[in-house]
């Protein structure tokens, strides 16, 4: 190899370069000159004003009563289960007008946000979960929250304080929505129609021109996955589409139109209100919708998604979009989520951790707090997923900036990279590795710090690494020695 010669060359060409200006990453990049903007890989961090900062991350949830005072909730009442999340909104003002939902085997748990001191357990023998639940109200105009269970084929009412049947619901239920006056539901046994109430009665599902009804859809765009009240319409979410139904009114008014047909499937459980949008992910990005059109917003988790990969879960606030699933590398897909996203949908800016394994999520918006509640598969609390912390419940997550193949932006023969300068709040190791396999380290410390690199090669993988919870990163300056000449 070249540096294994001796050389006959001039003095060589010095030059200060910049690492990266920290502004993302994207698995499809492949630039060989500095600055590398956008790194190849990087988890575990975020990137603000041109820094590398903490990544997203999990802590316990504290709630915020409507005075302001913060209370910790108890344990999940049954943490050897994996429990679906859901808010109720009800009538108790003294309670705080809301509840946390978590749905398990048998029955669910309530927790009053008023005060968050002790879940209230109501049972409905199932021998299976409810998995889905919806605010609606009932003939007598009272809040209720109707759960289903897809395991064991019930709908029920939650009228707050017992469990009431919707008997007409005899096949097992894969998704409801409510919509205007109506509850709409699809069956297991025909995931191509789409069955609704009667107007204000949500107990009543005989078809009749002045009760409930159904609308088949044709199967070009796939199995009916997931229905969504947004912006006066009813949207019916297929595998590979999205319908319009304007269902307002007398159902002989009812009318559908096909509005978009995706080029790859559509993860239903991705699916999140973002104020005057929806926001989705498919097989091929993530994607906005506005009820008119869709647009793809971002294709940079791409290269980690696989189609047949199942249990992802997804949440908005505070102009961010969470995104809770599991990275597919090579042929191994199945399993729990492994991995958390966050998009902000202002900037477009994306960021990754690994190691956080979130069963389910939802968006708790009170007078009191806007935040994402999580629960982890295993997990005995409830959790508060968050953009920039950098740890999962205490302990700090692995963090790794990571970009290959740059050859310094020129072709000369050698070039040595001599030191490395930066001034970070963090410590951190910055690591060089030429195409030879030879590594070199250095660990900067806090503050401005300079160190002495010395490694030689054509083209370099570098890495940035550290253990810390609390990040902050500046571009990192390089001095670099371009050698041109030939070998003897």
């Amino acid at each position: 190899m070249f540096y294994d010669k001796n050389y006959v060359c001039a003095r060589p060409v010095r030059r200060k370069l910049i690492l990266s200006r920290f502004k993302g990453f994207d698995p499809r990049q492949k630039s060989a000159g500095l600055p590398c903007d956008h790194a190849e890989s990087a988890h575990g961090f975020a990137f603000e004003d041109g820094c590398l900062i903490a990544g997203p991350g999990v802590r316990p949830f504290k709630g915020i009563k409507p005075d302001l005072a913060q209370a910790t909730p108890p344990q999940l009442p049954y943490p050897q289960q994996d429990c679906k999340l859901g808010v109720y909104n009800n009538d108790d003002a003294e309670g705080g007008l809301h509840s946390i939902v978590v749905m398990f085997e048998d029955g669910a748990a309530l927790l009053p946000v008023g005060d968050f001191a002790e879940w209230e357990e109501v049972f409905y023998m199932l021998f299976d979960r409810f998995d889905e639940g919806v605010n609606i109200l009932d003939p007598q105009g009272k809040p209720v929250y109707v759960m289903v269970s897809r395991g064991a084929g019930v709908m029920c009412s939650y009228t707050g304080d017992s469990f009431a049947r919707i008997t007409s619901s005899t096949k097992t239920v894969t998704t409801i929505c409510k919509h205007a006056e109506r509850i709409f539901a699809v069956m297991s046994d025909d995931e191509s129609t789409l069955l609704y109430s009667d107007a204000f009665d949500i107990y009543n599902w005989d078809v009749s021109l002045d009760g409930g009804g159904y609308i088949t859809f044709d199967r070009d765009l796939g199995k009916i996955r997931r229905l969504v009240s947004f912006a006066d319409y009813l949207f019916v979410f297929c595998d590979y589409g999205i319908y319009r139904v304007n269902a307002r009114g007398d159902q002989l008014s009812f009318s559908v139109k096909r509005l978009y047909t995706a080029c790859s499937r559509i993860f239903p459980e991705t699916i999140a209100e973002a104020g005057d949008r929806l926001i989705f992910t498919a097989g091929d990005g993530i994607y906005f919708f506005d009820g008119y059109d869709v647009t793809r917003a971002d294709v940079r988790l791409n290269e980690y998604l696989d189609v047949s990969a199942q249990g992802m879960c997804a949440a908005y606030c505070k102009h961010k979009y969470y995104l809770a699933f599991r990275i597919c590398e090579g042929s191994w897909t199945a399993g729990d989520n492994n991995a958390l996203a966050v998009l902000d949908v202002q900037t477009r800016e994306l960021s990754l951790s690994r190691g956080i394994a979130v069963y389910d999520m939802k968006t708790l918006a009170t007078a009191s707090q806007n935040v994402v509640l999580g629960v982890l598969k295993g997990g005995s609390v409830l959790t508060e997923i968050a953009p920039s912390l950098g740890s999962c419940m205490g302990v700090p997550l692995e963090k790794e900036w990571r970009v290959s193949g740059i050859d310094m932006g020129a072709p000369a023969d050698l070039k040595v990279v001599q030191s490395a300068k930066c001034n970070s709040q963090t410590p951190f190791v910055l690591g060089f590795v030429n195409e030879r396999g030879k590594c070199v380290e250095a660990q900067f410390s806090a503050g401005e710090c300079s160190r002495r690199l010395g490694i030689r090669g054509k083209n370099f993988t570098v890495y940035i690494k550290t253990e810390e919870e609390e990040v902050l990163i500046r571009p990192v300056e390089l001095t670099v020695d371009f050698f041109e000449g030939k070998s003897e």
